[in-house]
């Protein structure tokens, strides 16, 4: 009655891949649950298969319960069998089984599990009778199940096809067709137990696409590699708890070049043999380059383990009858901070270890992930001319009153909030964004003397910060020119501040500045002290104003010497004016003046406040 050619070599192959699939290290991750899963009822389905087909040939032999039995458990086991393919579908999308969608779509198997479970009483299904076994009035309902959940995986791969790597949509592709094709023979060919085949053989695409540990396994030792390290993230990132602890090998490129390379990959071997060994609940994996992870259960078990293998590398490893002595550096993350998606988490710690390949300096990736939100706020408000200026007082020393002002940057994040400065001066410096940062404060600082009218806040000058990097820029004078042309700014008006960060390249500032300086434009020298300026350099350059830096200021308020008085006295000797930065108490700005600064700025007096804020807050009496 049925034929048997396939199911039996089907049955040695999947018992081959079983073997396998045990007598190799796996991750324990949802995938590999479902798929021994999805093993189980291919074996089960298979046994039952054979088992009712062959009572169901020889029906006189075996009482109606046995037979009743028998098919139903193959019918339960068959309907079980494409829910978990299509769990498997899920799992490789990266859809929570608890999700809403996933307990949804899980009706209709339910609906079909019940109504097989009915069988006996209602002989929906398959009926035993004098003549054996037959079909029930809704036995197509086993096609529609099984056919609505492959139309279900086949429309989910497709929408997310942009969002899968190729490698993911191919495979899940792949399995599903072949499901669909051996759906489609078995109703054509209902005589031939054929689908177990077909079955099979979606089994073991779903192993080589998905499973195969060599895919995951690194090539130096017991550890996992990078894709590995992002499936098992995947999933550990929806714990309640969790912790990442990464260390790279200091130096890694430099004692591979010294050492050799079989020298250092047996370095490396030995390293992943002893995190497998000595962390057993943790995951060790290998990152290449010298950089290794270990997934932990919570942050107080990463720091443990910290502990211990920073321990452990006081020691040598003893690699080609050689004893290595190596450094390495830690970044670990935690689940305290939600850093969204495994990529983010990825990239956030091969950026923290990049980090600390050299300093040697422990870190956090919330940290780095700090710095590629700023670096992201940094980008969006360059780009959508989205700089602020703001502006800060400088008043007179002797009476108070407000003599200028300097504009400096700000930008937000994207709730709105203000970035500090300290943060996001230093990206935009090392990403070069300094330079377009740069040039849209001095045009809106342009465009504030041109309308804001500088005479009615009783202002004699801006100040407008210039970075070294802006100072490397060899068309400089001809941007700000320009942009003085546009607004009907006079330079005079505009002071440039310099740092003596920028004082490194004197010939090459020196031209910039001659440059500038026949533009009309005045230059101030800030945060003096802060360096390694001193008099007899000061005064190659034609600055007009020395400001003295904060720490500076605060060094003296709190212990008085000589040093910074005769500092101010020949600085007026050379004809600079003097500006004390860091001002916040009445006793601040009185020793101050006493000692002959001219200018004074300061929390004291105000802090930085948006141009509209500040022209409210100065505009003088009409």
């Amino acid at each position: 009655m049925w034929n048997y050619s396939f199911v039996f070599p089907s049955m040695l192959i999947l018992l081959t891949l079983l073997s396998f699939f045990f007598a190799r290290r796996r991750l324990p991750i949802r995938q590999n649950r479902i798929f021994l899963g999805l093993l189980a009822l291919q074996l089960w389905v298979m046994v039952f298969d054979i088992l009712s087909s062959r009572a169901d040939e020889s029906y006189a032999q075996y009482s109606a319960g046995l037979l009743h039995a028998l098919n139903g458990g193959f019918f339960l086991l068959f309907i079980a069998r494409i829910f978990w393919f299509y769990r498997f579908t899920l799992g490789i999308l990266d859809i929570a089984l608890s999700s809403r969608w996933a307990r949804l779509s899980a009706i209709p198997f339910y609906i079909t599990e019940a109504v097989c479970l009915s069988n006996f009483a209602t002989g929906a299904i398959f009926s035993i009778g004098e003549n054996g076994y037959a079909r029930g009035p809704f036995y197509n309902i086993l096609y529609v199940c099984f056919a609505f959940y492959l139309v279900l995986s086949l429309v989910l791969l497709l929408r997310r096809a942009r969002h899968l790597k190729r490698s993911v949509l191919a495979g899940g592709l792949a399995y599903n067709l072949v499901l669909v094709v051996g759906n489609v023979v078995r109703f054509l060919l209902p005589q031939y137990l054929v689908m177990d085949t077909f079955c099979t053989l979606a089994i073991v695409i779903i192993y080589l696409s998905f499973l195969n540990p060599d895919l995951y396994l690194s090539d130096r030792g017991p550890t996992f590699n990078m894709r590995g390290f992002r499936l098992v993230l995947q999933e550990i990132r929806q714990r309640p708890k969790y912790a990442v602890l990464g260390f790279v090998l200091q130096n890694y490129n430099n004692e591979r070049s010294i050492l050799g390379g079989d020298q250092m990959d047996e370095c490396i071997s030995l390293i992943s043999q002893y995190l497998s060994k000595a962390f057993p609940h943790c995951l060790p994996f290998y990152l290449r380059g010298g950089r290794f992870a270990l997934t932990c259960a919570d942050a107080e078990t990463c720091e443990r383990t910290k502990a211990q293998i920073l321990a452990r590398f006081h020691q040598p490893w003893r690699a080609h009858a050689s004893d290595l002595y190596l450094n390495i550096a830690f970044a670990s993350v935690d689940s305290s901070v939600n850093l969204g998606s495994v990529d983010r988490i990825v990239n956030n710690l091969v950026l923290a270890l990049s980090s600390v390949h050299s300093t040697g300096e422990s870190v956090n990736i919330q940290e780095i992930d700090q710095q590629i939100d700023i670096t992201r706020s940094l980008e969006q408000a360059v780009e959508r001319d989205q700089v602020e200026v703001f502006l800060q007082p400088v008043v007179r020393s002797d009476n108070h009153q407000l003599a200028g002002a300097e504009a400096l940057a700000r930008i937000r994040d994207a709730s709105g909030q203000l970035i500090s400065p300290a943060l996001f001066i230093p990206i935009a410096e090392r990403t070069g964004y300094i330079n377009q940062l740069g040039q849209q404060v001095f045009e809106k600082t342009c465009a504030f003397a041109d309308e804001g009218n500088l005479k009615s806040l009783g202002l004699e000058w801006l100040n407008v910060n210039l970075s070294p990097i802006q100072c490397m820029q060899r068309d400089l004078s001809e941007r700000f020119n320009a942009i003085l042309a546009r607004h009907n700014a006079s330079p005079e008006r505009l002071h440039l501040e310099i740092t003596e960060q920028s004082m490194g390249d004197y010939v090459h500032l020196q031209q910039q500045l001659k440059a500038l300086l026949e533009r009309g434009f005045r230059f101030v020298l800030d945060d003096f002290g802060s360096g390694y300026s001193n008099l007899s350099r000061v005064k190659h350059y034609p600055f007009i104003n020395i400001k003295i830096d904060m720490e500076v200021v605060w060094d003296y308020f709190h212990e008085r010497d000589s040093l910074l008085p005769t500092l101010i006295q020949g600085f007026h000797s050379m004809g600079f004016t003097i500006t004390a930065e860091g001002i916040e108490t009445p006793e601040m700005a009185d020793a101050l003046t006493e000692i002959g600064c001219d200018y004074l700025q300061g929390y004291m007096f105000s802090k930085p406040l948006p141009m509209d804020e500040f022209v409210q807050k100065y505009r003088l009496p009409a």
